[in-house]
């Protein structure tokens, strides 16, 4: 099994920094800090520096970019579906819970190879089975594709577009959905299932050319690599307790960022974990998939 050490590269931490995702259009890292309702645009060359920061109300938990990168951004925030523009105006798309404000919010979230997005959502209060997962596409009501989930969270796709990976960081699973052709899930499978009363639960994922996935394991302190089979192939350790998520990008296309929280840890806690929040990252050799992207030019 291959081991690997990450190192921080951001000089700010995030209380709950999540959704990294590598844009290789723009040759850029983004994250989201969720309950601070900022989105943060990053270069990374060399170091990272930060090129631009966008403000909204509330929670910002999940962006993704459309396909025309000038159109700017599709998001999940509160209750909310919305369009995130460049300019930093945002229009509220969908509201698909809306019938559960304020106790439930939106999630993590991506688009699929066919250009929908995909959001979950969970309770603030973590309450079991209280959250779902919705697609919305361009001239469509949003779907709800099920319900019953406690932590809607880590989406990826095989290369091959036929097997859609899903985690719920509730109960401690990662499942795996059968895809046909046009996009429709079929059947579910369990892939890996860890204890919710450990210390490893799986949170943000990301899926390599090789068809592998690598997890981020909150409380874990690290992010692994596992084969489609579920064999561990893969250890990225890191210095603070709560990675959130993970992307594979940069200018090799090789080096895996990793976001990190400090939410909810104590003072003792923090103490130890100096670099809690902030963004880290390490070469593992081994290059991500292209960002899938939102299919449609305007909404307005």
């Amino acid at each position: 099994m291959q081991e690997f050490e990450a190192s921080a590269i951001s000089t700010e931490r995030f209380e709950l920094g999540e959704c990294c995702r590598w844009d290789d259009v723009r040759a850029e890292l983004s994250w989201v800090d969720v309950p601070a309702g900022r989105f943060y645009r990053a270069r990374t060359s060399r170091s990272l520096s930060i090129i631009r920061t966008y403000q909204v109300d509330g929670f910002l938990s999940a962006v993704a970019p459309f396909a025309q990168r000038s159109e700017g951004w599709i998001v999940g925030t509160n209750q909310s579906i919305a369009h995130l523009h460049e300019s930093g105006d945002m229009v509220e798309l969908a509201r698909p819970e809306a019938p559960n404000a304020p106790d439930v919010r939106m999630n993590d979230g991506a688009c699929d190879p066919w250009g929908r997005f995909l959001v979950g959502s969970m309770a603030l209060d973590v309450a079991p089975g209280r959250g779902s997962l919705y697609r919305f596409e361009s001239g469509r009501e949003v779907e709800a594709l099920f319900s019953s989930v406690t932590v809607s969270n880590g989406l990826g796709w095989s290369p091959d577009r036929h097997t859609m990976y899903y985690v719920d960081s509730g109960p401690g699973t990662i499942h795996t959905f059968d895809v046909d052709d046009a996009g429709n899930l079929g059947e579910k499978k369990l892939l890996l299932h860890f204890d919710p009363t450990g210390v490893l639960t799986p949170d943000g994922l990301c899926v390599d050319e090789e068809g592998c996935l690598w997890v981020a394991f909150w409380d874990g302190g690290e992010v692994r690599r596992f084969a489609p089979s579920g064999e561990q192939l893969a250890r990225v350790a890191l210095p603070v307790s709560r990675p959130t998520c993970c992307a594979l990008g940069g200018d090799s296309g090789t080096v895996l960022y990793i976001t990190t929280a400090w939410e909810g840890l104590s003072d003792e806690r923090l103490t130890k974990e100096p670099d809690a929040g902030r963004i880290f990252s390490v070469d593992v050799g081994v290059k991500g998939l292209a960002i899938n992207s939102f299919a449609t030019t305007s909404f307005e």
